[in-house]
């Protein structure tokens, strides 16, 4: 079986698409870390899987309206600051409105109903090439993004009050980045779905803390880590017969549990 994967065109494209993917959660995922905004993450999946059932019900590819949907959430969450309720509890009510009324959706489509759980936990074997080369150059994307706005979001996760107090904080680079986050989370549906793509932002920073003593080289950290998860879990999934989104998530578990552990035999 083993062997078979290493000749398998076609799973090395994918590993490398969702290499390049979780590569590019690694130092999107740090700032979502830093600064507490899992739930984001979450409400943009939800707003995904709408996105999906939407593109499926008007006839378009399903990654392409996850991806509109999901930016159109970040567009919206990025004011929930200039509400009267508090922003995690907005963003977590268009979240949840988005998900109840995206199951709705696909249940009414008896056509697509068998793919839910592709949304769910994700497939990403069971994308097109084409898919795959879209969800590569997502990642690259925004790799490419991070590295530009990585010193005004620095200023901004490190002291957001001095660095609007000095007139650094621009809200056009927090909506950039909901937007950067909203397009790696559409795209990673297909790869580990909307109830584990939070994961995938949040493993890969965590694992990378304790080997870490800069900022930049938790990002660094973060994305090799997230690189190296994806063609890992895939290959377990191929040798087991497994999920392969459900495979990813545990791979980037299990260096966690690695670095943790021997972070902590380091220091006896």
């Amino acid at each position: 079986m083993t062997t078979s994967f290493l000749f398998d065109g076609f799973l090395w494209r994918a590993a490398l698409g969702a290499g390049l993917l979780a590569a590019a959660s690694g130092p999107v995922g740090c700032f979502i870390l830093w600064r507490r905004m899992a739930y984001v993450g979450e409400s943009v999946a939800h707003m995904g899987l709408l996105g999906a059932a939407v593109g499926l019900l008007i006839g378009v590819n399903a990654l392409w309206g996850t991806a509109a949907l999901a930016v159109i959430a970040a567009l919206v969450m990025s004011r929930a600051s200039d509400r009267t309720i508090p922003a995690g509890t907005f963003v977590g009510i268009i979240g949840h409105m988005g998900l109840a009324l995206g199951f709705i959706v696909l249940s009414l489509m008896e056509t697509v109903r068998a793919d839910l759980l592709g949304y769910l936990f994700g497939d990403v074997l069971a994308l097109t090439e084409k898919d795959i080369f879209g969800i590569a150059a997502a990642g690259i994307a925004v790799l490419l993004a991070m590295a530009v706005l990585w010193k005004p979001l620095l200023r901004s996760a490190v002291g957001g009050a001095i660095a609007a107090a000095e007139g650094k904080s621009s809200p056009l680079t927090q909506t950039a980045f909901l937007i950067l986050t909203a397009l790696l989370v559409a795209f990673g549906l297909k790869v580990v779905g909307a109830l584990l793509i939070v994961a995938l932002l949040l493993i890969p920073p965590a694992a990378a803390r304790p080997l870490a003593r800069t900022p930049e080289a938790m990002a660094l950290w973060a994305t090799a880590i997230g690189a190296v998860s994806a063609p890992l879990g895939l290959a377990a999934a191929y040798a087991a017969d497994a999920p392969a989104g459900p495979s990813i998530v545990l791979a980037a578990g299990a260096l966690f549990a690695l670095t943790h552990v021997a972070a902590a035999l380091s220091r006896r």
